[in-house]
């Protein structure tokens, strides 16, 4: 006969040791593998190791359990409230475990089955001059470590079963401004990232690789070149410690066939070529894709898409590598190389990597131009010169003078930001959110003090002119002909990353609470649930015991309500949601 205590003591202290032993059984830490190298080349299904999933920055899933048939019956599975802050977060997800990095390096580990919580960290936070320090969009899972880049500029790794601190290492300096916050890629055996906040005291920006085991740099390539480097000349005149910016603050892309990183850099500082004394200057590397020999960190080639900015239209944003048929039809794409065979296939570089809201293709291996076409209303670029690689802009726009209104398409909120594009395999197409706000734009008497940049032109932003007053708009467009397969207008912006799935879905999220599931075919909406709040958050898919999940971080992010001012929010309330089929 089993004896059991006999005092009420006891018969708790034995209840509390054998739910936490079924407790400790149960959890999903209990069985967590490392991930290794080829897991990052080629993730298993039902994982999202590093944001947007893979190097290729396609940001899908090859999940099709949901699928167009029965996404109508997607319904919530559990729900989680996050921390406070800039909320941008993209779940990671590996062996039962969601990692969640949030606003000033709050990360949890969750169970994703039902979002019990397994440990957390909580880095002590300072108090930085950058605005948007806090903002961190992801993490990246390697061997048993979880590695993220935080707002004081550091690099952290943690150990992904306890959330203890492995290494700490420091790479910038916060006090003039510094942080991470697109977040690192592993990349053969290195923590690869690109610092932000390079606005002050001579702090041009650098893209950095760290040996995993210990956090030491291996290679640092700076993106505003150097006396004696090529592109030195394009400042003019400018004194070394005057030449600010080219942030790269969105993970790189990579492909291992190549063995290249694929990395954007952000505007140069300030906005304007008259506050800079830059004149005509092309400021280089700001507003470009840079081919990085991942090995040593040296340029292998660039692509400038808007050279001498002067209107804050960063280009530092998702670059996704596709192998493709390359036929863009004359009829339809307003840049085209003439010298393309139609037909070839490439491995090209593409997708909408500033504010411009063009989608480029170059040539992965060699960064010649291939072709660019718009999807919002922009009238910035004017011209593309294939065979010198220049991008020509608007004379109208150029030089702008301090109390001199422009203006400009799209607005300093971009036709997109940093909520990314997508691509899907199985229709060859590229699923790109943007939206119609253009603005005028006057530049401000500039002081130089930390932080300020953002204080370099005052903008006012309206709808673009003749679009019927439809801001957001969600285009399909075909990758080997640059051709639009559909496009789905809507007054609320879209300021929501995309998801595409192996069930033929699109997913995104818009201004008015929206998440949607469109037929990656038709753009037929299929599904939609009203959120909390608008999404800054990037979605995923994930498989557990069989079971398949949506999850999407709300709370904030970009948004385009200055102009549709009947679509409100609070402005609060960071919540994951995750969704499955009964």
């Amino acid at each position: 006969m089993r004896q059991f205590p006999r005092t009420i003591p006891g018969l708790i202290a034995a209840c509390l040791l054998l739910a936490g032993a079924i407790a400790s059984a149960q959890s999903p830490l209990d069985d967590y593998t490392p991930v290794t190298e080829q897991m990052l080349v080629d993730p298993p299904a039902g994982d999202w190791p590093m944001w947007r999933r893979t190097y290729n920055h396609w940001g899908h899933s090859p999940l099709d359990q949901i699928d167009t048939t029965n996404v109508g019956g997607l319904r919530l599975a559990w729900a989680w409230t996050m921390a406070e802050g800039l909320q941008e977060t993209t779940p990671l997800v590996h062996d039962g475990v969601m990692f969640l990095v949030q606003a000033c390096d709050y990360v949890e580990a969750l169970d994703v089955r039902d979002g019990a919580r397994l440990w957390e960290y909580r880095r002590p936070r300072v108090e930085h001059g950058a605005t948007l320090a806090c903002a961190n969009r992801n993490g990246t899972l390697y061997d048993d470590k979880l590695f993220i880049g935080t707002h004081d500029a550091h690099l952290v790794a943690l150990d992904a079963r306890t959330g203890e601190v492995v290494w700490d290492v420091t790479v910038g300096d916060w006090e003039v401004g510094q942080h991470y916050s697109g977040g690192p890629q592993v990349i053969k055996g290195r923590v690869v990232a690109g610092m932000s906040g390079c606005y002050y005291l001579n702090t041009r920006c650098w893209i950095s690789a760290h040996d995993v085991e210990t956090g030491e740099e291996v290679w640092r390539t700076y993106t505003i070149p150097r006396a004696g480097e090529f592109g030195y000349d394009t400042w003019g005149d400018v004194p070394d410690d005057m030449r600010r910016g080219g942030s790269s603050w969105n993970a790189p892309s990579y492909d291992p066939e190549l063995n290249l990183i694929y990395a954007g850099v952000g505007v140069p500082i300030p906005w304007g070529s008259v506050q800079r004394g830059t004149g005509d200057g092309d400021v280089l590397y700001t507003n470009s894709t840079l081919a990085l020999d991942a090995d040593t960190g040296e340029i292998v080639w660039y692509f400038q898409h808007t050279p001498n900015d002067e209107w804050d239209l960063d280009h530092p944003y998702a670059r996704l590598v596709v192998e493709t048929e390359v036929s863009p039809d004359p009829d339809v794409v307003e840049w085209l190389n003439g010298g393309i065979i139609p037909g070839s296939r490439r491995k090209i570089v593409t997708g909408i990597p500033g504010k411009t809201g063009i989608v480029w293709a170059l040539d992965a291996a060699t960064g010649a131009f291939l072709w660019a076409e718009p999807t919002n209303r922009q009238n910035v670029v004017a011209a593309v010169d294939a065979e010198s690689r220049r991008v020509l802009l608007n004379e109208a726009l150029k030089f702008p003078q301090v109390g001199e209104p422009v203006f400009v398409c799209p607005s300093l909120t971009g036709g997109i930001n940093w909520n990314a594009t997508a691509y899907h395999p199985g229709t060859n197409a590229l699923y790109a959110p943007t939206n119609n706000v253009c603005m005028t734009l006057t530049l401000n008497e500039f002081r130089d003090r930390p932080g300020f940049h953002h204080g370099s032109a005052r903008a006012t932003r309206e709808v673009a002119p003749d679009v019927d007053g439809q801001v957001g708009m969600l285009t399909a467009m075909d990758m080997a002909t640059g051709g639009t397969r559909w496009v789905h207008r809507q007054r609320a912006g879209i300021g929501g990353s995309v998801l595409t799935t192996g069930g033929g879905l699109v997913f995104v999220t818009d201004d008015a609470r929206r998440f949607r599931a469109f037929d990656a075919r038709t753009g037929d909406i299929l599904w939609e649930r009203i959120l909390n709040s608008s999404a800054g958050g990037f979605p995923v898919s994930y498989l557990h015991d069989g079971v398949r999940y949506v999850a999407i971080a709300a709370g904030g992010g970009v948004n385009y309500r200055m102009v549709t001012p009947e679509i409100r929010q609070p402005p609060r309330g960071n919540v994951l949601w995750v969704f499955r089929l009964p």
